[in-house]
C-alpha cells in the first residue's frame, strides 16, 4: 500500500479506515522502524504531498522520537541513538529541510527538528543544527515561514532539553529569539513563535540578565512586545514577564517603576481573558516571590547575618491600585462557570489571597470597605465578590486585629449561607471554612455558634459545591471546638464538647445524601 495514502486514511471519518491505516503504520513500524522513519521523512519533505500527508508524516515521526512517559521517552530516544549513521543523517536532513515549506500551522517538522536535536546535543552530536536554525532566522532572505518554523524548532528544543546542554550557544539562540521579537518584524506569526522561544529559555539566560547591557535589551523587547496589537503576541510577552519575575526578580528594580508596573496593571484591567490572567498572574508571581524573601529575611535576622536577597516590597507599594482592579474582577464571575477553566475572576481571588499574606495588615482596611458596601448588594454578584475578599484576606493579617471583624461578619455569612444564589452559598460555606479553620475563635461563641451550626446542618442538603465546602467547615468547627473542650484533670480526652449536640443531626444528614 502506499504510505501516503495511508497517513492521509488516518484522520478519516470512517472507522474502519481509520483503524486500518493505524494498523499498517503500527506494523510497518514493527519491521523496520529505520526505514519506516526514513519514509515518513520523505513525505514529510515533498511539498508536492498533501498537507494532510505532510502532518500525519510528521506527527507519526515525532511519536517515534519522544513520549510523556519518562520511561518511554528515554527508550525511544536510547532507540535512535543505536539506528546507522546513515539513517540518522538522512532523516535529519530531510527535516531540516522541510523547514519553511509547510503550508501549515503549527510546523511539524519544526517538532521533528527539535526532539532530534533533544536527543543528539547531549550526546555531543549535531551541535550544528542551532547554527542552522538561528541562521534561518536571523538571514534576511528568509521566508515568514523559514523564520516562524526555525523559532518554533528552537523553542520547543529549549522546553526539552537542559540549559546545560547548549549553554554554549545560549548567546547565539537569545540573538535570533530576539531578531524574531523585534517591533520592526512585519510578521505577527514570527513575532509569537520568537516570544513562545523566548518564554522556553529564559531558563538559559541567566548570564544574560547579570549583565546590564544585555538584560535592558532584553527587558525593552519584551515590554514592546507586550504592546502588540494581536492578543496573542501580548499575551506571549506578558507570560514572559511572569516568568522574568520570579526568575529574576533581583534585577526588577530598574524595570518596575518606570514599565512593569504599567504594563501589568493595563494587563490586568483587559477585557480579554488570557491577557487579563497574565497581569494577575505576574502580581501573584510577585507576592510569591515577597513572602519567600520576608522568610528569608526572618531566618537570616534569627541567625544574625544579613539576607543573601532583600524584597523591594513592589506589592506593598502597588497595593491600593491593585486591589481596587482585583476586587473589580471578583464581580465578573458567570453563574454557571466551569470548575476546571481558569478565569480572571479565580485568578483575583488566589492573587488577593497571595497579597494578604504578602502584605497583611495592610490590604484589610481596603478590603473591608469593599466588604461594608457589597455584601448586602441586591445584585448577587457583588455580593459572592464581597464574601470572596473577605474569605481570602483571613490568612496574612494580625489575627488579632482580623478576630473583632470576624465576630461582627458572622451573622451575615450564616444569612448568606441562605441566599438565593447558589455562587454565593458555595462561597460562603467556604469562607466560613476557612474562619473555622484560621479563626475559630471567632465562631465558638455562644452567639455565633449556634446558629452557624444550623446553618450548616441546613448547608449539607445543598448542592454538592455547597455541601463540600460545609464539611470542610464542620471539619475545622470539630477540631477548633475539641481543642477548645474543658477536661477533668483524670480525662484524656474531653467527655463532651460543643459540637455533641449536633453529631446525630449532622450523621443523619449525611447518611441520607449517602443514599440519594
Amino acid at each position: 500500500m502506499d504510505l501516503i495514502n495511508i497517513l492521509e486514511k488516518t484522520v478519516s471519518p470512517d472507522k474502519a479506515e481509520l483503524e486500518a491505516a493505524q494498523l499498517y503504520l503500527e506494523q510497518a513500524a514493527q519491521q523496520s522502524l529505520p526505514q519506516f522513519l526514513k519514509g515518513l521523512s520523505e513525505v514529510l519533505k515533498h511539498g508536492g504531498n498533501s498537507p494532510v500527508a505532510r502532518m500525519a508524516a510528521g506527527l507519526q515521526l515525532k511519536n517515534n522520537l519522544t513520549s510523556k512517559d519518562p520511561n518511554v521517552k528515554l527508550q525511544y530516544q536510547q532507540r535512535w541513538m543505536l539506528f546507522p549513521e546513515d539513517v540518522k543523517i538522512y532523516i535529519k536532513t530531510h527535516v531540516l529541510e522541510t523547514l519553511g515549506t509547510e503550508t501549515t500551522r503549527p510546523s511539524s517538522a519544526a517538532q521533528c527538528v527539535a526532539y532530534i536535536a533533544a536527543i543528539e546535543i547531549p550526546q555531543g552530536q549535531w551541535l550544528r543544527v542551532i547554527h542552522i536554525l538561528t541562521q534561518n532566522i536571523t538571514n534576511p532572505n528568509s521566508t515568514e515561514m523559514m523564520k516562524e518554523a526555525s523559532l518554533e524548532a528552537i523553542g520547543y528544543l529549549c522546553q526539552d532539553i537542559d540549559p546545560v546542554n547548549v549553554a554554549a550557544q545560549s548567546n547565539e539562540i537569545l540573538t535570533a529569539i530576539v531578531h524574531g521579537m523585534k517591533k520592526e518584524e512585519p510578521s505577527t506569526h514570527v513575532k509569537l513563535a520568537a516570544t513562545n522561544a523566548l518564554l522556553n529559555s529564559l531558563e538559559f539566560t541567566k548570564a544574560n540578565f547579570e549583565q546590564d547591557t544585555e538584560r535592558h535589551f532584553i527587558m525593552q523587547v519584551v515590554c514592546e512586545a507586550t504592546q502588540c496589537e494581536d492578543a496573542a503576541v501580548k499575551t506571549a510577552a506578558l507570560q514572559c514577564l511572569v516568568k522574568i519575575v520570579s526568575l529574576y526578580y533581583q534585577y526588577m528594580e530598574h524595570y518596575m517603576g518606570p514599565a512593569l508596573f504599567a504594563i501589568t496593571v493595563e494587563a490586568m484591567k483587559s477585557d480579554i481573558d488570557e491577557v487579563a490572567l497574565q497581569g494577575i498572574e505576574f502580581w501573584s508571581n510577585v507576592c510569591d516571590e515577597e513572602v519567600d524573601l520576608a522568610i528569608e529575611a526572618s531566618e537570616a535576622a534569627d541567625q544574625g547575618r544579613p539576607p543573601e536577597h532583600t524584597s523591594c516590597f513592589y506589592a506593598k507599594g502597588a497595593l491600593q491600585y491593585l486591589v481596587a482592579i482585583l476586587l473589580e474582577k471578583l464581580t465578573k464571575q458567570e453563574e454557571f462557570d466551569d470548575d476546571e477553566e481558569w478565569n480572571p475572576c479565580k485568578a483575583a481571588g488566589v492573587c488577593l489571597m497571595l497579597m494578604a499574606a504578602c502584605c497583611e495588615d495592610d490590604i484589610v482596611p481596603s478590603v473591608l470597605q469593599f466588604v461594608q458596601e457589597h455584601i448586602k448588594n441586591p445584585d448577587w454578584r457583588f455580593r459572592d465578590a464581597a464574601v470572596m475578599a473577605f474569605g481570602s484576606i483571613l490568612e496574612g493579617p494580625d489575627p488579632v486585629q482580623l478576630r473583632p471583624i470576624a465576630e461582627k461578619a458572622v451573622p451575615a455569612l450564616i444569612e448568606l449561607l441562605r441566599d438565593a444564589s447558589v455562587v454565593v452559598r458555595d462561597t460562603t460555606a467556604w469562607t466560613v471554612s476557612r474562619l473555622c479553620e484560621l479563626l475559630p475563635d471567632a465562631v465558638l461563641t455562644d452567639l455565633h455558634l449556634n446558629p452557624l451550626l444550623q446553618a450548616l446542618v441546613d448547608g449539607l442538603n445543598s448542592e454538592p459545591r455547597v455541601a463540600a465546602n460545609v464539611c470542610w467547615a464542620f471539619s475545622s468547627l470539630a477540631e477548633a471546638t475539641y481543642e477548645a473542650a474543658d477536661m477533668a484533670d483524670d480525662e484524656t480526652e474531653p467527655s463532651t464538647y460543643k459540637l455533641s449536640a449536633y453529631f446525630e443531626p449532622i450523621v443523619q444528614v449525611r447518611g441520607s445524601r449517602a443514599r440519594v
